[in-house]
């Protein structure tokens, strides 16, 4: 079992120094200045919180950029239905003109008299 004299440390002081026991115990290295930053807690401490704000300005352009081209996109896909649905609408008013012409011009007396003549029987079909 370990003692607690092991796991003891050396004092601080103020002179660089190098303190070992003897038999293998641990050796400790002191100094008098502070421990500077390490890499990693400077990008954690300073580069990181500062991102911030440019990451949410950034997504914010982006996803504004992003609504704007979907909006365009909306306005110009509606614009060529529109136009598709006026050249269809045109293609039937003039195929209906044309079947209405082509009627007339095959029977021009048979569309004029829908009545029943009265010397005739009555029937039970309408077109009689």
């Amino acid at each position: 079992m370990l003692s607690v004299r092991y796991l003891q440390r050396a004092p601080l002081t103020l002179k660089t120094s190098t303190s070992c026991k003897p038999r293998g115990r641990r050796c400790y290295f002191t100094e008098a200045a502070p421990k500077q930053k390490s890499a990693y807690s400077y990008l954690y401490s300073e580069i990181f919180p500062a991102m911030i704000p440019v990451f949410l300005l950034g997504s914010a352009v982006y996803l504004g950029l992003q609504l704007t081209q979907l909006k365009l996109s909306h306005e110009k896909h509606m614009e060529e239905a529109m136009n598709r649905v006026q050249v269809l609408e045109a293609e039937i008013d003039a195929l209906q003109l044309q079947r209405a012409s082509q009627l007339e011009a095959s029977t021009p007396g048979a569309i004029s008299s829908t009545a029943p003549e009265d010397s005739e029987k009555p029937s039970h079909w309408r077109w009689r």
